[in-house]
Formats: C-alpha cells, structure tokens, sequence
C-alpha cells in the first residue's frame, strides 16, 4: 500500500483525542476514498486488516469462553474431544503378589468444522463521499453481529439437546420458587464438579431476584468486564445481551434459563485469521464478505452438564 495512504491511517488510528481524530478523518475522507477507488487491491487489503481486527475484538468481549472451552488449532488440523478416561486400576493386595494391568479408555470425538460469516453490500460513491462513516458503520455492524455469533449457536445447541429428563424444567414464570429450579441446578452441579454458571437475557434472569440472586457490591463492574450481574446460591448468573435480526425480532428466548456446568462443550476456531474478500456487483455495488472456520460441540449434554429452565 502507498506509503502515504498508510500514514494517514496510522494517524487515524494512533490519535487518542476524539476533536483531532474527527478532525483528521474529515480532511483525509477524500484523499482516501479516491486512493481505495483506484486502487481495489488497497482496498481488500484494507478490508483484511480492518476485518480481522473486528474479529480479534468480538472474540475479547464473547461471554463464551467463560462458558465452555475455547480453544484454537491450525487452519488444516482437525481437534477431537478426548471425554469418560477410565482404567489404570490401583488395589491394595498382598506384597510380592502378581499385579494386574489395564488399558485406558475413553471416549472421542471429533470437532465439526464450519464458519462463522457476514458480509456487507455498499456503493462506491459512500466511499468516495463518505470514506471514514462507511467504514465506522461497517466495523459497529460487524462487531455487533459477530460478538454474539458463538452466543447463539450456544444457546441454539443447548435448546436442540436439552427436551426433557432431570436437566430440564417448565414453570409459570409469575409463580417460581426455587424448589422447582433448585433440582435442575444441583443436578447439572453435581455431574460438574461444582461448577455452574446460569445464563439468560435480563428478562428472564429478572424472575430470579425473588428466589435468591444476589446482586455483589460492584456489579456495575462485573456486568462491564464478565456480564456476571451476580449470583444465585453460590452459582454465577450471566446476563446475555440479547439482539434482534432483520425483521426486528429478538434471536435469543427472552422465557429461558440455561444451566452450563464444567466441561460441557468446546468452540474450536481453525486458523488464526479471518478470510476476507471483496467482490464487485452489479450497479456499482461493492460486497465486503468474511470467515472464520469454528466448530462448537456440546459433549457434556447427554452427561447432565448442561440444564434448561423455560419459563411460561
């Protein structure tokens, strides 16, 4: 990319006072906007970098790795779940008797593959004339959408898996107690060490303030860095952030609770950067698409680590 084109983005990007940047990016939106036209090959690039940074962003702030596991591999590399080791006895018996063997077993399973997409259609004029909001708009829309990718295909896994059993429960929303959620609760602790974490949107969690969530101190704070708003007898409550698609209805269940104990699933990222392509359209339109191959398993479902409150 042309030395100058790289400093004056470098300037944009390195600027801390939001007066000076504004004012940065109104005299350089022109000058920018015709390099990019003339040179699409500066554009992608551009795409490249800007992209992949939205992506590194969307994974810091993604709730999920508090979730599950998250874990990364080599674009080409597969990743198998390695769950249920048994074997390797150990006895007492007499001494100087015979001691027996064993092999170890376990169950495996690979990580499917799939990707996480998005992609954006605008007119090259909006570059020419708007170089800096076009892509303001692009990396909030972009960020937004992505961040609760791995959310949704959470939430949409524990929904397929989670239909009935000791994990699952119904109850009238106006009026629960905790002896009708207390039971799915203990019994995903108790196949998970322990370890629970209970998710929802805020209207839902909201049922949980008469039947035992307490809010800590500065939970302001824990909602800004975690989106822990507290607990509920000991057990971390999550608030998700719930959005709406196109046609403005909420994707996330505002009627449920989830139960995620220790070990219940992984989300595996392949590669350690985004594909990022730019296409011409018909009409002058340009289309910014990209990628990231992932695969999300929830292994831990059909071993009670997983639970599901719906609320009526």
């Amino acid at each position: 990319m042309d030395a100058a084109i790289l400093d004056l983005l470098r300037q944009v990007r390195v600027e801390k006072d939001e007066e000076r940047a504004e004012d940065l990016k109104a005299r350089s939106s022109h000058q920018l906007g015709q390099h990019f036209l003339r040179t699409p090959s500066d554009l992608e690039e551009f795409a490249f970098d800007l992209l992949n940074n939205v992506w590194a962003d969307a994974m810091a702030e993604d709730i999920v790795p508090q979730v599950i596991q998250v874990k990364n591999v080599g674009l080409a590399d597969p990743d198998y779940i390695e769950e249920d080791l048994r074997g390797l006895r150990a006895y007492w018996q007499g001494k100087g008797g015979q001691i027996r063997s064993d092999i170890i077993r376990y169950e495996r399973a690979q990580m499917p593959r799939e990707e996480m997409v998005t992609a954006l259609d605008f007119h090259q004029d909006e570059i020419a004339t708007n170089f800096w909001g076009t892509f303001d708009d692009l990396v909030t829309q972009s960020r937004e959408k992505l961040s609760q990718l791995p959310t949704e295909r959470l939430i949409e896994l524990v929904q397929a898996a989670i239909v009935t059993g000791d994990t699952f429960g119904s109850f009238a929303a106006s009026t629960l107690t905790d002896d009708q959620i207390d039971p799915v609760i203990e019994e995903v602790a108790l196949r998970s060490k322990g370890n629970v974490t209970l998710l929802g949107t805020r209207p839902a969690l909201r049922h949980l303030a008469g039947v035992g969530l307490e809010f800590g101190d500065r939970v302001a704070e824990q909602i800004f860095n975690t989106g822990q708003i507290g607990q509920y007898k000991g057990y971390a409550a999550v608030q998700v952030e719930n959005f709406e698609d196109f046609a403005g209805n909420f994707v996330l269940p505002n009627d449920e609770l989830w139960v995620v104990g220790q070990n219940s699933g992984r989300l595996t990222y392949y590669g350690d950067n985004a594909k990022v392509q730019q296409l011409k359209l018909p009409s002058f339109m340009l289309r910014w698409e990209t990628a990231r191959d992932a695969g999300m398993l929830l292994f831990g479902a059909a071993k009670g680590r997983i639970g599901r409150i719906k609320l009526t």
